[in-house]
């Protein structure tokens, strides 16, 4: 015999862990990245959106030769990111007639609505985590169009993560189907072990292989370039250390454009090790991260990271600001989309998923947490059209905290 539920707190309680255990399951890029330490945001009564969490960053030393450290002690300052809460996704419902007065009534209620109302709000907000990411990725590797997927590809971003000093565990690669396809025909017998073959079908998970577990997912955010691809090229004689903006000439007049995420080098301006700071032989990538267009003569101011700087020991990424008229080359095709797999290591980003503000009352009301996870629930009446309305939500955000510690392998 079904069994007597005794108050709707508790069916809240129990709708809003079944909608957050489905948002978790059907994501998968969202779990293989860190989360903000609960610490981060513990003790608040919920959140809005547009609020911003500051997350620390571990500081990075510079070693010395010499034991005397009388005039070379520094404070020890953690460098900070901030993540907004500008990730949220709501589905509401209308529903007449919903009876909680059994265990068997809330299963059907579960299968019927919140299962359904949850895994759409996963995919739209693993979508936009993943974008997020993404456009946040300057290292960049493969040759754009031709979903063509060698080891030497793979590894060549695998290249790009050990130079930025990533650690090595914790490293994933997230393909759609098409490229993984290609990758995976391409290592026919390279991954194991056996262990791992029913992850496939329940998790996405294809393998191991090039030092990465490999995941497939549908949501891989595909990138359009703007229209101007060629002939742009610095246009400062002074480029300022630490700058996050660049600015170019030899767009299209007026309607020159190029786009937020968008990958390029700069002639003469090379990558150095993090910490040696030694010329590591290849130009270093930078990411546009906001859309522009051209003005009346062509010139446009780049917003870019990552920020340059040449001279300051500790921050040092290039070996030297860019030069005027320094040419730059971006990745790919003028007006073409190109998918963007991505290789990244767990901390190159860190989410969130926090409590909301709820209401002190209403029919139902409850939020529930699973695994880093967070969902509401809230039905109460509607006095304006005379009905019940029930709603699920979910807010969050994202930060890329390491952005060198990820990589784009573009299809």
């Amino acid at each position: 015999m079904a069994n007597t539920i005794n108050n709707i707190n508790e069916v809240g309680a129990i709708l809003a862990r079944a909608a957050a255990e489905t948002l978790r399951d059907n994501l998968v890029f969202c779990k293989t990245i860190s989360k903000c330490d609960a610490s981060e945001f513990d003790g608040k009564n919920g959140y809005k959106a547009g609020q911003t969490i500051k997350i620390n960053k571990p500081p990075r030393f510079i070693p010395q030769d010499t034991f005397d450290i009388t005039s070379s002690k520094r404070d020890i300052v953690e460098e900070t990111a901030y993540l907004t809460l500008d990730i949220q996704k709501t589905v509401g419902m209308e529903i007449d007639s919903l009876e909680f007065a059994y265990e068997v009534d809330i299963k059907r209620v579960i299968e019927c609505f919140v299962k359904p109302a949850a895994e759409s709000i996963a995919q739209h907000v693993e979508q936009v985590m993943i974008e997020r990411a993404t456009d946040a990725t300057y290292n960049s590797i493969g040759t754009a169009g031709s979903n063509t997927f060698t080891v030497a590809d793979v590894l060549a971003g695998r290249t790009n993560l050990n130079q930025s000093l990533a650690p090595r565990g914790n490293r994933h690669f997230l393909l759609n189907s098409s490229s993984g396809a290609q990758a995976v025909d391409a290592r026919k017998g390279i991954f194991q072990d056996s262990t791992q073959i029913s992850k496939q079908y329940l998790e996405g998970m294809v393998g191991r292989a090039d030092g990465f577990d490999w995941y497939e997912n549908e949501l891989i955010n595909v990138h359009k370039n703007g229209n101007d691809v060629t002939g742009v090229a610095v246009n400062d004689a002074s480029v300022t250390e630490g700058t996050y903006t660049l600015n170019v000439d030899g767009l299209t007049i007026t309607t020159g454009t190029v786009t937020k995420g968008t990958v390029f080098t700069i002639t003469g301006v090379n990558k150095v090790h993090p910490i040696t700071k030694v010329d590591l032989g290849v130009l270093q990538q930078f990411v546009v991260t906001a859309d522009v267009t051209a003005s009346g003569t062509g010139e446009a101011t780049l917003s870019i990271s990552p920020a340059i700087y040449a001279g300051s020991a500790g921050l040092q990424n290039v070996t030297a600001l860019p030069a005027n008229d320094a040419a730059l080359t971006i990745v790919g095709a003028a007006s073409t989309a190109y998918a963007q797999n991505i290789q990244y290591h767990r901390d190159a980003f860190k989410m969130v998923s926090v409590p909301l503000i709820m209401p002190r009352s209403s029919e139902m009301a409850a939020q529930e947490t699973v695994d880093g996870f967070t969902v509401s629930i809230i039905r109460d009446f509607d006095v304006e059209t005379r009905s019940m309305i029930t709603r699920l939500d979910f807010l969050g955000g994202i930060s890329a905290v390491r952005p060198e510690w990820a990589n784009r392998v573009t299809a």
